[in-house]
């Protein structure tokens, strides 16, 4: 468990928030943002990073843009105490988050598969974990457009898959998540993420192909893994949403530009919209259901509980 939010200073918890917004912010323009000096932001992000507020610095993708394959959540039906199917789920190629939920499922994870073949292995694997644990039963839910990941807005006016060489997927794999620790507070610079590739590139390269997968809306953003807790979110719900007939894609949009939702896609379901939703309290969330609703295109919600949520030390599958 990391610390809880009144051992965080408002100016570190601003600091977060700018991470979450821009990692890959310049420490000098967060200290003038925060109206401290850039020893004071050094030392606050080796603090933040020992005590495991900051897990880990992503690349935020627009999966329209990355995955050719297919979007799938997974909702499994098991002991909460049986830890081996999270423990086997954690280590499959393409997780993206790992939940322990409340309700008829107790596990919900969301993963993304660039290749055919990678999805099926993904099957193979879960009906095994399904079948050792004794679990009842397993989900699979085909996410069919993403429009906000991680706070990040996608667009969602292209859906051509860019084509992207080896190179830029071992970019991608290297931004995608970076690990944090006391002895490596900040992001990883341009020439150290070009010496962390298989197939090293210089600084100059490096740079470069950032800013073309930046230009063609592969890369959208930059964020952190963060303990919530510490920006006063400590609440986090998996909405499902049924919108009007023919008004799906207008809700999303409405529904993707309010500040508690954090992700947002479009599903195969009747509830065909699918959100997580990060507020304060149990009675901020309710606040925000009564707002939701202010929405004449919402027709009925389901709302599901994170009880637990799990670090995924895994970067982009290749």
């Amino acid at each position: 468990m990391g610390p809880m939010v009144h051992s965080i200073t408002p100016p570190e918890q601003e600091l977060i928030r700018l991470l979450l917004t821009n990692s890959r912010m310049r420490i000098v323009a967060m200290g003038e943002h925060l109206g401290k000096s850039r020893n004071w932001v050094a030392r606050a992000l080796e603090r933040l990073a020992k005590s495991r507020v900051i897990r880990a610095y992503t690349a935020v993708l627009n999966p329209a843009r990355v995955y050719s394959e297919r979007s799938t959540i997974l909702l499994v039906k098991t002991n909460p105490r049986e830890l081996r199917v999270s423990e086997a789920l954690i280590r499959v190629p393409g997780l993206e988050s790992l939940d322990g939920i409340s309700g008829e499922y107790s596990l919900l994870g969301l993963f993304r598969f660039r290749m055919p073949a990678a999805f099926e292995r993904f099957l193979d694997v879960v009906d095994g974990t399904v079948a050792q644990s004794g679990s009842n039963s397993y989900a699979l839910v085909q996410v069919l457009t993403t429009y906000k990941a991680h706070g990040f807005i996608m667009d969602t006016s292209s859906s051509e898959t860019a084509h992207l060489t080896q190179s830029e997927w071992e970019l991608l794999s290297v931004l995608r998540r970076q690990p944090v620790s006391e002895d490596r507070p900040l992001p990883l610079t341009q020439t150290e993420i070009g010496r962390f590739m298989v197939q090293p590139l210089s600084q100059p390269a490096v740079s470069k192909a950032m800013r073309r997968l930046e230009s063609s809306g592969v890369i959208v953003g930059y964020s952190a893994d963060v303990d919530f807790r510490c920006v006063g979110l400590p609440i986090k719900f998996f909405l499902e949403i049924r919108a009007a007939p023919g008004a799906i894609g207008r809700a999303a949009h409405a529904i993707a530009k309010m500040q508690e939702v954090w992700d947002l896609h479009r599903t195969s379901e009747a509830f065909s919209l699918f959100a997580t939703v990060r507020t304060g309290s149990v009675e901020e969330y309710n606040q925000f259901l009564r707002r939701l609703y202010r929405n004449k295109d919402v027709l009925e919600t389901r709302s599901q509980i994170s009880l637990e949520e799990w670090f995924i030390p895994l970067g982009l599958t290749r």
